[in-house]
């Protein structure tokens, strides 16, 4: 691209996933720009190894916006909690800088309108950081459905195990006292992928979750450690999810169920399956791409970093903003039907 420009990278936030992506930019994609800056209210910050090999005289800001005044900075990666991403997200903006805020993309439907709103109406370059639909096997899975692969889809199941040692550890040390933290920081990803995959949204979402093994000594369930949702896509596909946290591994699993077979994929894995209706199954491997999250993390921060330099002034894909939150926010709601199509179209016209 002649229009490519070399970024100067600030990430706000910059625990683990802050500084895995700082190890991606400079390990894996050193040509698009160098981490310039991090901003994080912790004062003894304990650095990865690879940030200490691949990122080198990069700025310390314990304030974010002392971080966002900063001229050399033309690129954000936001990575704080959710609750306070829409807050940053328009403060970067107003500060003429490019966003890329992982998901998810906020806490309540309130700040999702709210943030939908704000991209949209002013020029801005802004993505979310949605990585899961940037693995490679993934993005074939995507590829196949939209060429027809298994004929028209009816319905999907998506089943997301985070395994016992992850949710015992996660819960407890990050999403204790948040009831939604682990279903939201979750499923945000898995609903996001099969709506992205099926070019819809859900237009009614009806689930149950709770808390079974996960809490403190003396203390109620914190957050909730295994969900059940089911619901209608606009385009009349069903759909179920399930989390888990039992299992003896992480695994997330998808089948896709059409006309002509059903679809297999694992994010784990390299390969994706077809069976026919008649039983035969053709497995279609899928080139293995290193680094975090399965090569999805390079992927996504060279096509933001792409999309960036295209200087279209737009906001890419605004309205996962509302799509990948409102799925596991309704299951919250505890066997309530949820008519998330019709807030949907109340914040997205067209």
């Amino acid at each position: 691209m002649s229009n490519q420009k070399y970024h100067s990278i600030g990430i706000i936030g910059f625990g683990a996933r802050g500084q895995l992506l700082a190890e991606t930019v400079g390990g894996e994609i050193p040509e698009y720009g160098r981490l310039a800056a991090i901003a994080d209210i912790r004062e003894n910050l304990l650095f990865r190894q690879g940030v200490g090999i691949y990122c080198h005289d990069f700025k310390i800001y314990r304030d974010y916006r002392e971080l966002l005044a900063d001229d050399e900075i033309d690129t954000v990666i936001i990575e704080t909690y959710p609750e306070s991403h829409l807050e940053i997200t328009v403060a970067a903006i107003k500060a003429g800088k490019a966003v890329l805020c992982d998901k998810p993309a906020v806490s309540t439907l309130e700040d999702a309108a709210a943030m939908y709103q704000a991209v949209t109406s002013m020029p801005c370059a802004f993505q979310m950081g949605l990585n899961m639909p940037c693995r490679p096997v993934l993005r074939k899975t995507k590829e196949l459905i939209a060429s027809g692969a298994i004929g028209k889809v009816f319905s999907v199941r998506g089943c997301c195990d985070v395994g016992y040692a992850f949710a015992h550890d996660v819960i407890l040390r990050k999403f204790a006292g948040d009831p939604a933290g682990l279903v939201l920081g979750k499923l945000t990803h898995d609903a996001d992928f099969i709506q992205y995959c099926l070019d819809t949204y859900a237009e009614t979402v009806c689930g149950f979750t709770t808390n079974f093994q996960h809490r403190r000594h003396g203390t109620g369930a914190t957050s909730d450690d295994t969900a059940v949702i089911n619901g209608v896509m606009n385009n009349g596909v069903l759909f179920s999810l399930a989390l888990t946290s039992c299992g003896s591994a992480y695994s997330r699993k998808f089948t896709f169920f059409g006309e002509k077979g059903e679809l297999r994929v694992d994010c784990k894995t390299d390969f994706v399956e077809i069976i026919t209706p008649e039983g035969d199954c053709k497995q279609l491997k899928v080139p293995a791409c290193s680094g975090g999250h399965g090569g999805a993390d390079k992927y996504l921060l060279s096509t933001f970093l792409d999309y960036v330099d295209e200087n279209t002034g737009k906001a890419k894909w605004p309205e996962r903003i509302c799509s990948s939150v409102m799925v596991p926010l309704a299951a919250m709601q505890q066997g309530q039907m949820v008519n998330t199509g019709a807030w949907y179209r109340s914040i997205v016209k067209n």
